[in-house]
């Protein structure tokens, strides 16, 4: 038999490959549920010339624009395949099998499975019924023998936020201790919360972002990682020869020199928030407001009946959430009011509210 390492064949990954998602009404991943503007195309085709898929991709400009935004030197940054890229440079950089690792349960799927991978030790910080965190049990669960400490801020599958506030407390107690942190910050646009601030104060600190949530450009695969220069040199040393594919350089850069596309969905987003909440407490139906762009809706003991009528009606969502006492409630991603409208109305069909 062929010799590999044993655990991987214990971690469990989901295959719905074979699922096409393309042409339904997508809630269950937290994606940009509109397509953009033709005219947004059109730009992004015409920087797309023969040469850019002929040749390999050329990120410069990419990592200029990044560092424009932020405000910080282009050496602070590394792109990355999405956040899920940027976790797996993590593990890879500071965790060996056996080491031990600080995480949120539950959180990000990718974060449990590169700690499987990695053959690391996992310290699991709960939730607890309220969707609250022991920030004080967190703090003093972080000491010299920790390799690494993730958390997602918003959390998901919470949405949940931690303050910064505690996040400084957290941060300057894993520095004290020489203890790397990354913060996941996917859902920052929805949140307008960052740790970005204390980059320069605390050497151990980490950032990953992506274009997949605000930015709408989850099918294109395109995150990155901020920190100091040191920590950024070395996680660069670990990325592929190429990160990203060049039709995702040329979107990316597209997008952040029109923040306007991202700020106007999250604000049409959030006025489909309005419309939902309304209508839910409107008819007595409880639901959990989170920090990102999706809501919790309690459908009671039937809800695999609605998740499959929602299915059959083209309407994708996530059942349950991973904490005792949530196996009722159905996750939704928010979008504009029209969308949300089209959700109420089919709801409405399938049960009289």
């Amino acid at each position: 038999m062929i010799k590999h390492k044993k655990w991987i064949g214990k971690i469990f990954r989901s295959k719905n490959i074979l699922i096409s998602r393309y042409k339904k009404i997508r809630l269950d991943k937290n994606e940009r549920i509109t397509h953009f503007e033709k005219n947004f195309f059109r730009k992004l085709i015409s920087k797309i010339t023969p040469e850019k898929i002929s040749s390999y991709p050329e990120v410069s400009n990419l990592y200029i624009a990044l560092a424009n935004l932020h405000k910080l030197r282009t050496k602070q940054f590394v792109l990355t395949a999405g956040v899920d890229g940027a976790i797996k440079s993590c593990f890879e950089l500071f965790v060996s099998k056996g080491d031990k690792v600080i995480i949120l349960s539950p959180t990000f799927a990718m974060v449990d499975v590169y700690s499987k991978i990695s053959g690391a030790k996992k310290i699991n910080i709960h939730y607890d019924q309220k969707l609250n965190l022991n920030i004080n049990y967190l703090i003093k669960s972080i000491n010299r023998n920790i390799s690494l400490l993730v958390i997602a801020n918003p959390n998901s599958p919470t949405g949940t936020l931690i303050s910064m506030i505690d996040m400084e407390k957290i941060i300057k107690k894993a520095n004290t201790s020489n203890v790397p942190i990354l913060v996941d910050e996917a859902y920052y646009e929805f949140s307008n919360k960052t740790v970005l601030p204390l980059l320069k104060k605390y050497k151990n600190l980490i950032i990953s972002r992506t274009f997949s949530k605000a930015y709408g450009l989850a099918g294109l695969r395109v995150g990155y990682i901020v920190s100091n220069i040191r920590i950024a040199k070395l996680l660069f040393n670990l990325k592929p020869m190429y990160e990203i594919n060049s039709i995702g350089v040329e979107a990316s850069i597209m997008m952040l020199k029109n923040l306007k596309i991202h700020k106007n969905y999250i604000s049409e987003t959030k006025k489909g928030l309005k419309l939902l909440v309304k209508y839910f407490e409107n008819n007595n139906i409880s639901i959990i407001k989170t920090h990102a762009n999706f809501i919790y809706i309690n459908l009671g003991k039937k809800i695999n009946y609605y998740y499959n009528k929602l299915f059959k009606a083209g309407i994708l969502s996530k059942k349950g959430l991973a904490i005792r006492g949530y196996n009722n409630y159905l996750r939704i991603t928010l979008g504009p009011p029209k969308e949300m409208k089209l959700i109420i109305s089919k709801l409405k069909d399938i049960r009289k509210f």
